[in-house]
């Protein structure tokens, strides 16, 4: 049986089709001031990873909001899918945060609540701290630039209203730690949080903290440029990642209420 979903969104065309139980994903590129577009790559993908981007995607969208019970069902259906890669989706989605699972019982997309960001902040300030402050040295002006460059494209997309856009670009900001100094334990770590920071969707448009988040990364990336550890941590530990620091800015972002 074939089966065609298609999802586009302003820059990226993503076609999943599933023929004779092999599944090939193509993402066309639209390229901007250009006449034609690339031919797209067309690439072997697994069934398991087609229902994760799926159910990631919903969630993102906040088409499956958080607290709700998936329907299994639904999902297996739509995609045609048999349960053994949507049971082999659902538990990378639990290990990376999404959601948690009750055996023979249901499976339920996970809150974010406010008790909660005190030590997901924490926990991320004193991991990428710890990251960058070991391999400075690592930082070439090139890969400085680079980082710049993803900072200027998040301000860029703020202006245009895209925060798809925008918390794509801070997720790869925060990546390039990783791409300096890899650290399979740490990135174990920080991966399932920053999911459920960035992944999870904002119930309010605050601007002026999006804006801080870009001048607090070009403190980290001038801090880095001058092999500053204590610059550093003030701009990593006590601003980007400092809860009291950014205590209100979460709780209008995420529409919690403060004692």
């Amino acid at each position: 049986m074939d089966f065609e979903r298609v999802d586009v969104s302003d820059a990226t065309c993503y076609t999943a089709v599933f023929r004779k139980n092999r599944c090939y994903a193509a993402e066309d590129t639209v390229l901007k001031n250009s006449t034609s577009a690339k031919e797209a790559q067309r690439k072997p993908v697994s069934g398991r990873e087609i229902v994760y981007q799926y159910i990631q995607k919903q969630m993102k969208r906040g088409e499956i909001p958080p607290g709700s019970v998936l329907d299994l069902r639904a999902i297996s259906q739509a995609l045609g899918i048999s349960s053994t890669p949507l049971r082999d989706s659902l538990i990378r989605l639990e290990a990376e945060g999404y959601v948690s699972i009750f055996p023979r019982s249901k499976v339920v997309v996970n809150r974010l609540e406010l008790e909660d960001f005190p030590f997901l902040y924490e926990i991320m300030g004193a991991l990428e701290y710890t990251l960058i402050a070991g391999a400075m040295d690592a930082y070439t002006p090139e890969l400085l630039a680079e980082m710049r460059a993803m900072n200027t494209q998040m301000r860029e997309a703020l202006l245009a209203g895209d925060m798809t856009s925008y918390d794509e670009r801070h997720y790869a900001f925060h990546e390039t730690f990783f791409q300096v100094r890899p650290n399979l334990f740490a990135k174990r770590i920080l991966k399932p949080i920053k999911n459920r920071l960035w992944d999870f969707p904002r119930k309010n448009f605050v601007r002026e903290w999006y804006v801080a988040a870009t001048e607090e990364h070009e403190m980290i990336v001038a801090a880095i440029e001058a092999r500053d550890a204590e610059a550093l941590a003030h701009a990593v530990k006590e601003r980007h990642w400092d809860f009291a620091y950014n205590q209100d800015s979460i709780c209008k972002a995420y529409a919690f209420e403060q004692a």
